[in-house]
């Protein structure tokens, strides 16, 4: 589910953007025919995963609990939910923003910014189908987190020297580089943490990821309108706070490894 997930996010913008060039219009009535589609394949071909019986139970709709939330800062994870929701913040930072960026400094179409997110979800996806676990298991997970905020930071700030297609190219591929790794790990290191059951620790994972991914856009659209670098620059800074965290984390967790000892 996931790796099919990923292909559509690797395939959709590079087709929306090359779609893009002939008609604005045209990638919305694609996406129109794609979600009918699956609307069809879901009534034709999806089965029902619940009895009879449990359909006719009542249930309760949940809403959600910012109260949970807040108490989940602090519980033995709190930590890595504040670095997933940095993690979420910087990546979002990075993406909703970076067609109108390349549109004004360096005038690119709808193609060629689809061919760049392309190549940043083609890296990502071989990035952590590749790398990921051999590279956490030389390292482990928390020292994999500290380098991946580090090379994020200089990620963004490679971006704002790139002054040509080939060299945005280059430079999104270092900061994909780095982040494909960065989040796995900080979703690994949450389930090994979890002391409150690792289904409970990835929603409560996933509740901060998402929360980034809301501040994220309105952040980046904000500082957009003051200066067109200042996303990335505030994208670095960023995850320069993540790496900060990170590192005071791992201090104080070998803390109290050794009082224990």
């Amino acid at each position: 589910m996931g790796a099919a997930a990923g292909l559509g996010v690797i395939l959709g913008p590079g087709i929306g953007g090359w779609l893009a060039g002939d008609s604005l219009t045209l990638p919305f009535f694609l996406a129109a025919g794609l979600s009918f589609a699956a609307l069809i394949l879901i009534a034709l071909l999806l089965p029902e995963s619940l009895s009879p019986e449990a359909r006719k139970r009542e249930g309760k709709v949940s809403v959600v609990d910012v109260g949970e939330l807040w108490r989940a800062l602090f519980s033995p994870i709190g930590i890595l939910l504040v670095i997933a929701f940095i993690v979420s913040f910087g990546a979002v930072n990075f993406q909703a923003i970076f067609g109108l960026y390349a549109l004004k400094k360096f005038n690119f179409d709808p193609g060629q910014v689809g061919t760049v997110l392309v190549i940043v979800g083609l890296t990502g996806a071989i990035v952590q189908g590749v790398m990921t676990g051999p590279v956490t298991k030389r390292w482990g997970e928390a020292a994999v987190i500290k380098v991946s905020f580090l090379t994020n930071a200089l990620g963004f700030l490679v971006l704002l020297a790139a002054n040509s297609y080939a060299t945005v190219l280059l430079t999104t591929g270092v900061y994909i580089l780095s982040h494909a790794l960065l989040r796995p790990s900080v979703q690994a290191l949450t389930s090994k943490r979890a002391a409150l059951g690792q289904g409970a620790a990835m929603g409560l994972n996933n509740s901060f990821m998402s929360l980034g991914q809301i501040a994220g856009p309105l952040w980046a659209g904000f500082v957009f309108d003051i200066n067109v670098d200042l996303p990335y620059l505030s994208g670095a800074v960023i995850m320069l706070v993540g790496f900060l965290i990170a590192l005071l984390s791992a201090n104080n967790a070998n803390s109290a490894n050794n009082r224990k000892n």
